[in-house]
Parts: C-alpha cells; sequence; structure tokens
C-alpha cells in the first residue's frame, strides 16, 4: 500500500513538473529556430538546429555590457539589502520601543503600495530635479529602499525565534549590542539570509518597469531592457528575443541552484 502510495505522488509530481517546465522547454527550443519557423510551428523541434539566433542576441543586446549593468546593480543591492536590513530587523526585534513599532508599521504599509503609486515622484526627483538618469548607482539605491520593507519584514521575524539568552549571556561575556549582533545574531542568520537574497536578486535581476525609467542610454541598459531591442512598433524578431531571454535567464539559474 505504501509503495502504491509512493508511486502515485511520484507521478502526479512529475506531472506538475512537466506542466511547469513546458514553457521553459518551448522557449529552449524555439531559440534554435527561425522566426518565421517559430510563428508557423511553435511546439515542434526546429528541423534546422542553428546557433544564429544567439549570436544575433548577444551583438543586438550589447549582452555582456548589459550583464554586467545588470549584475552590478543586483550584487550592490542584494549586498547593502542584507546588511541594513539584518540589522533593522534585529533591532526592531530586540528594542521593543514605540518608535521602533511606528517605523516597522510603516515599513509594512510600504510593502502593500504598489510602485506604480510612487514611480511619478520618483523619476520627477531623482531624474528630473536631481539629473540622475542613467546612474547605475540610482537604481541601486532605488531598488534598496523597494526591496528592504520586505528584508526587514523576514529578518525580524527570523531574530525574533532566535532566543534572547544567547544575547544575556553574550553580554555577561562583555558583548556590546552591536559586537552580540556581529558575533551570535549574524552567524545564526545564515538560512534566512540566503532565503532573502535568493527573492532579492531574483526581484532586480528581471525588474524592467523601474529600471526603463532611469536606463535609457544604451551603454547602461540591464537586460531585462536590452530584450526589448527587439520588438518594434511594426514587427517583433521572437526568436534571437527568446534566446536572449535564454542568456539572460542562466546566471540566475546558476545563481538560485548554488543558494539551494
Amino acid at each position: 500500500m505504501k509503495r502504491l502510495k509512493r508511486a502515485i505522488v511520484f507521478i502526479f509530481t512529475l506531472l506538475v513538473l512537466a506542466i511547469f517546465m513546458m514553457p521553459f522547454l518551448i522557449l529552449i527550443i524555439n531559440t534554435f529556430k527561425s522566426t518565421a519557423e517559430f510563428i508557423k510551428t511553435p511546439f515542434s523541434f526546429p528541423t534546422k538546429f542553428t546557433l544564429d539566433n544567439y549570436i544575433l542576441a548577444i551583438k543586438r543586446m550589447n549582452f555582456w555590457v548589459a550583464m554586467i549593468n545588470t549584475i552590478i546593480i543586483t550584487v550592490n543591492t542584494v549586498l547593502i539589502n542584507m546588511i541594513v536590513g539584518s540589522m533593522t530587523g534585529y533591532l526592531f526585534a530586540r528594542k521593543k520601543w514605540m518608535i521602533n513599532k511606528i517605523i516597522f508599521a510603516m515599513f509594512l504599509a510600504f510593502m502593500v503600495a504598489p510602485f506604480q503609486v510612487y514611480m511619478i515622484p520618483l523619476v520627477q526627483i531623482y531624474a528630473g530635479n536631481f539629473g540622475l538618469s542613467n546612474n547605475l548607482f540610482v537604481v541601486t539605491y532605488i531598488a534598496v529602499g523597494l526591496n528592504l520593507p520586505f528584508a526587514v519584514f523576514l529578518y525580524k521575524g527570523f531574530i525574533e525565534d532566535i532566543s534572547e539568552q544567547l544575547d544575556d549571556a553574550a553580554r555577561i561575556d562583555g558583548c556590546s549590542f552591536e559586537l552580540i549582533y556581529v558575533r551570535i545574531i549574524l552567524p545564526l542568520l545564515k538560512p534566512i539570509i540566503v532565503t532573502v537574497t535568493v527573492f532579492v536578486a531574483l526581484g532586480v535581476w528581471n525588474d524592467y518597469l523601474m529600471s526603463s525609467l532611469f536606463l535609457t542610454k544604451s551603454q547602461n541598459k540591464t537586460l531585462a531592457i536590452a530584450i526589448k531591442t527587439f520588438l518594434t512598433n511594426h514587427s517583433a524578431e521572437y526568436s534571437p528575443m527568446m534566446a536572449g531571454l535564454f542568456l539572460g535567464i542562466l546566471p540566475i539559474i546558476a545563481f538560485y541552484l548554488f543558494g539551494q
């Protein structure tokens, strides 16, 4: 009976996996076709495998420059988010001040509000008044701000589950509040750091809307923006676009698997 249940669960899992993997497999298959063949037979294997789409995608997207820009924004956002988010979460979890409760409630409200609500003021202030468009570090700064409430929310919840007796023991040994964070709390945050890092990295790597508002020059574009090179008002080169999408997906998939 147990073997039958395991077999049913295994078959069901394979079916679910096939359903979720199908779009990704179709994407890969169609990177080896011409756009005309893709439009005619999108679900079949290519009649002739060719790497022309990848060559065209790398050239037209200015792929390596776009990938470096994306890496710069993503890595800086993740690092700053990890440091500031974990420290803020630690402060909120251990110091039950009224001001902390108010700020944390504001963070929660910030998480609820969609980006579209404040994207126009952001563009007006940073790109308009300050003239900071086409600046990767401004995009990084805004990305940190957008992802920080989510990170603080997770860090605070995780730290609250860590016994305060560890803090008390470290305090008896002479550790200050800051040193307790560095020597005791931070090493225990590895699971939640990886979790938050994966979520934040995926969001920033795939971001299009926010980046497209600030990055307009070709040398500053990220991968998500560079993909639009293949879309015009009158035509769309689907196969090279899918090749570019696949190339852009590979680094973040490798990062996700490493995060496992």
